[in-house]
Formats: structure tokens, sequence, C-alpha cells
């Protein structure tokens, strides 16, 4: 369905509102493709939904699901849930993240947050829980509550980027060590 925002859209927006002026507003290519990391966590998640299909975390009831797109046509926006466990009452979400830096954020709860709405809304069973799993050269696992301020906070900001989009203006953002990697640092003003 094109013209749905997707929910990797506005986890760019919560990064920094900047991507989806750059990215959405002026058309303006990321390229991050080229980048190391990418690559890496690409492969990653590749290597995982390939060679995994039928691994489920031990401690973990439920059937695995994995590759779940879905659309939202309450909230127009679409995502992808890379991995979940489904029982006869919820939706258990697993996000995999190829970094060793364990910090559940801002983006990281918009993301589950609006995973958690697109299964509700897809699949008519709720979503309380997710597990987020840190794996480059540990792997740690954090259990994560989906609760409604989480997924009301993701939902505004995805209104937040859909208003940066329908402006046309240039958002604030305020500049500080996630500038030094990003692949527009060079046309930011």
């Amino acid at each position: 369905m094109s013209g749905y925002l997707t929910v990797t859209n506005v986890v760019e927006h919560a990064f920094c509102p900047r991507f989806t002026y750059f990215q959405l507003v002026l058309g303006i290519e990321q390229r991050e493709g080229k980048r190391g990391t990418v690559q890496s966590g690409r492969a990653f998640h590749s290597r995982h939904s390939t060679t995994n299909k039928t691994y489920k975390i031990k401690h973990l009831a439920g059937i695995k699901q994995t590759e779940l797109l879905f659309y939202s046509k309450k909230y127009s926006f679409s995502g992808k849930i890379d991995e979940a466990l489904e029982t006869e009452t919820e939706i258990l979400i697993i996000e995999r993240k190829y970094s060793d830096y364990i910090v559940i954020g801002s983006t990281i709860k918009t993301q589950l947050g609006l995973l958690a709405i697109l299964a509700e809304e897809n699949t008519g069973k709720e979503v309380h829980r997710a597990i987020v799993i840190f794996d480059k050269k540990k792997r740690v696992e954090m259990p994560v509550n989906i609760t409604e301020k989480i997924k009301q906070k993701a939902l505004l900001m995805l209104q937040k980027t859909a208003h940066t989009i329908n402006s046309n203006n240039i958002p604030y953002s305020k500049h500080d060590n996630r500038c030094l990697n990003c692949c527009y640092r060079k046309i930011c003003p």
C-alpha cells in the first residue's frame, strides 16, 4: 500500500526529525547500505530469518511467526515484525539488534509500540511484552513491557513524522554525537 508511512520512517524521525525532512520531503536517499554497520546488521537479520526458522527461545511458549508484514488502516502506516511468538491470547514481539549498545531508548520504544499496534489490529490479539535481543559480541535479552503509554508515544511520533512531511519545513534538531555518523551530516545546517 503506497503512501503509507513505515515503522522505519517513524523510528528514523524519532532518532532525528531531519531524516524525515531530507529523505521524505526533499527525496535525498540515505545511502546507508554502503556503511559497514548497516551491511553487518542486514546480514545478521538475514541469517536469523533464513537459518533459524524453527528456533525459539527456550523459556518462551508459543508458535513462532517470522516476517509478518502488516498494514494499519486505522492509522495509515505499515511495518514488518521480524519475529514473534503467538499464543492463544497474545503476541510476543522479538526484535533483534546487531549492537553492543544495550539501551531501550525512545527509538526502540517507538518501534515496539508501532509494531504492537500493527499486531493487535491485524491479529486481534494483545501485545503486552517484547524481547529485544542485542547480539554482536555478546548476547543480551532485554524484556520490555508494552504499555499503553509506549503505544501512545509511538502514535504521537507517527503524527509528528506526518506533520514534518506535510509542513515541508525543516524541523529543529539538536546537534550531538549522533551527527558524527549521520549520512546527512554534510548537508544538514
